[in-house]
């Protein structure tokens, strides 16, 4: 029994978990010679309706904020806006929900819960993700346009399914990446 010990130690290490924390990383590349409007963009509210939202949010917010930069639809991007500073100035309020689901086959996955614990390899498991955007875009506190995003993702993984999160991490960054892009499309054509 004594030398189960250290494999059940190595089991309990391993994360089996997809974290859906994967945030698109912020590009920074601009060209600010093709800007659509010479007005600066103030990232007002941004709530993400999750109960793990803490760090989430600030990472979400400098990442929407890199990509807007790089979409070089407006002179500036900021996250606070200083009193009496700007007179017209777009702002944008966004909510943030996100779904994840985890389904296995427990037919053909059931030895590797017992007898062939952790050995059995075929594991099949489907991730599917999506992502919901809802925006509201303001021109001085009037309302320009408002919108919802739907984005869905799916992965499956069939040898390891249990222990191999990769795939489905990078399923819902993608996922993410496309939301991302679809609303910067839409702000784009209200402009």
């Amino acid at each position: 029994m004594k030398q189960f010990i250290p494999f059940l130690g190595i089991l309990f290490l391993l994360q089996c978990a997809t974290d859906l924390r994967q945030v698109p990383p912020p590009t920074i590349n601009g060209n600010t010679d093709r800007i659509k409007s010479k007005l600066t963009l103030v990232i007002g509210k941004f709530e993400i309706l999750s109960a793990d939202r803490g760090v989430y949010t600030d990472a979400w917010r400098k990442s929407f904020k890199g990509h807007l930069q790089s979409a070089a639809l407006f002179s500036n991007v900021i996250t606070e806006l200083e009193p009496n500073s700007i007179k017209e100035f777009y702002t944008i309020d966004i909510e943030m929900k996100t779904n994840y689901d985890d389904k296995y086959n427990w037919w053909i996955s059931w030895p590797a819960l017992w007898p062939f614990t952790a050995i059995w390899p075929i594991q099949y498991r489907i991730g599917e993700y999506s992502v919901e955007f809802q925006y509201k875009l303001f021109l001085n506190q009037n309302l320009v346009k408002e919108e919802t995003i739907v984005k869905k993702g799916n992965a499956l993984e069939y040898l390891y399914g249990f222990y191999q999160v990769r795939k489905f991490q990078r399923m819902v960054e993608e996922t993410n990446l496309e939301a991302v892009n679809t609303c910067i499309k839409s702000i784009e054509e209200s402009l």
